[in-house]
This record gives structure tokens, C-alpha cells and sequence, in this order.
């Protein structure tokens, strides 16, 4: 595979253009979209529809994207507004990991009623902490699964939606660090905005707006899980 990829890849070279380039074409068009909020909704919607299908779709759009993520941080160190930058998303939108699942994870762990959400829960809660969510993506699951394919898909949206605004209008400083994406709740979005406390509250309010969109749809599956491990 890689003496057939730089044989390609050379050939490409000799007409001034690479292989980088013609991947980047399909996912290209997705790059003039961080500038606008319909941008970011159509961003964090195929990042989640890819996961859906198991696809790893932060990784996918990210790949393509995270050059400009930077671009963008850097402009806002310079004084620009661009909510958009650095590790937004893990800041603000992906509370919990893919699919902002943290408030999830803590409803299944302190509050369900079926043994199997509560201890999949127990068992996400530390992760999930430090936006680790694997063991709900395909522990729960997520892909696949039609009981929670609409918050999956809503809940950053929403979540972005907010942070987007706040950083828009001015309530909250934009991203002009890049900290560490593991970072836990609110701890991230103070790092990221370089020290503004504002974004410490953004980042918790953005939390408990997931949970409560997961909420009913999680009351309605662990009611079903609950009434067949009482049946057993």
C-alpha cells in the first residue's frame, strides 16, 4: 500500500497537484462553512450522521477541517470574533465526547431504573468526564440505534447553537488556546478562551441543555429495559 500510494502520489506531483488534494475534494466544500452558524449545523451534522453509520466522523470532517480551526484561533488572538477556532467543539459542543453524551452518562448512572443503563453508566461516568464517550457510542449503542439517533444528532446542535451565539455576540471571549481535548467540563472552555470565567458557566449550561434533550428519550428506553429485565 505505500510504495503504491508515493508511486501515485508522484505521479500526481508531476502535474502539480497531490493525493492530499483530490481526498480533500468530496469534504473540500465543508471548509468555507466555519464562518457561519449554517455552517456549523451542517459540520456537526455529518460529523454525526458518520457516527451513526459507525463511521468515525470527528475524525473524518475533522481532518479536513482542523487547519482552518487553527486558522481561525490564530485571527482571534488578533483581535477577530470567529467562534469556530481551536477546540471549540470540545469546549463547548462535545460535553461528554461525540453526541455531548456527558449528561447522558449521568442520568443512566444515578438515575435509571434497568441494571444494564445504570452500570453501562457507572461504567462511562470517569470517561465520560474527560470526554471519552466510547463506551456509550458502541456500549450503549449509538450507532445503529434508532432510540437515540435524534438527540445524538440534535444535541450538539443546540449546544453549538449556544456557544456560537454567546462567542457571537460577545458575552463570551473566543477560542484563542488550544487546550488539551480531554480537559474536563468547564475547566476546558476557561483554558481555551484564555481565562474567561464566562465560559465556564457556557460550558455547564451547554451540558445540562444535552442532558435535558437526552432525557426523555432515555426515560423511554430504560422504561423498556427496566419492564424486560422485570419479566426475566
Amino acid at each position: 500500500i505505500s510504495i503504491l500510494f508515493i508511486a501515485i502520489n508522484g505521479i500526481l506531483l508531476s502535474f502539480n497537484t497531490d493525493v492530499f488534494s483530490l481526498v480533500a475534494i468530496p469534504f473540500g466544500f465543508v471548509a468555507n462553512m466555519t464562518g457561519s452558524w449554517i455552517g456549523m449545523i451542517v459540520i456537526l451534522f455529518f460529523i454525526q450522521a458518520l457516527w451513526l453509520v459507525g463511521i468515525h466522523g470527528a475524525t473524518i470532517i475533522g481532518s479536513i477541517l482542523t487547519p482552518i480551526y487553527l486558522y481561525n484561533m490564530q485571527l482571534n488572538g488578533s483581535g477577530s470574533h470567529i467562534p469556530l477556532a481551536g477546540e471549540f467543539m470540545n469546549a463547548f459542543v462535545y460535553n461528554g465526547g461525540s453526541g455531548a453524551t456527558l449528561g447522558l452518562v449521568i442520568l443512566m448512572a444515578f438515575t435509571a431504573k434497568s441494571q444494564q443503563l445504570k452500570m453501562l453508566g457507572k461504567a462511562a461516568l470517569v470517561p465520560g468526564i474527560f470526554q471519552i464517550n466510547e463506551p456509550i457510542i458502541f456500549g450503549l449503542p449509538m450507532v445503529y440505534n434508532p432510540n437515540f439517533a435524534v438527540p445524538f444528532i440534535l444535541s450538539p446542535m443546540v449546544s453549538g447553537t449556544i456557544a456560537y451565539f454567546a462567542i457571537k455576540t460577545g458575552l463570551v471571549m473566543p477560542v484563542i488556546a488550544q487546550q488539551p481535548w480531554p480537559t474536563p467540563i468547564g475547566i476546558n472552555g476557561f483554558i481555551a478562551t484564555g481565562g474567561d470565567w464566562k465560559a465556564i458557566i457556557l460550558s455547564v449550561v451547554c451540558a445540562i441543555v444535552n442532558a435535558l434533550i437526552y432525557y426523555p428519550f432515555f426515560k423511554k428506553r430504560d422504561n423498556e429495559l427496566y419492564k424486560e429485565e422485570s419479566e426475566q
